[in-house]
């Protein structure tokens, strides 16, 4: 199983950004990502733990990341 410490510790929002990335750049969703000015970092290193899985293990598993994430984006919106 992937390591997804990295990718966890994002912000809801960052993980919706960082799976959209992977899932229409894949490896070059980092470079993209790099272009953020305060968490360029914290982005890129998400990115690249998820882009180095396998397109089969990768494109099912950030999309389900994303699901996830806009699920609890919408649950904490509604909540306010």
């Amino acid at each position: 199983m992937p390591d997804l410490t990295r990718f966890r510790a994002l912000s809801v929002r960052e993980r919706a950004i960082v799976a959209i990335a992977v899932l229409l750049d894949g490896h070059d969703a980092a470079q993209y990502l790099a272009g953020d000015k305060a968490r360029a970092a914290a982005l890129c290193r998400a990115a690249k733990d998820l882009a180095e899985l396998s397109p089969e293990l990768r494109l099912p598993l950030v999309g389900t990341l994303l699901r996830e994430s806009v699920a609890q984006s919408s649950d904490s919106t509604s909540g306010s």
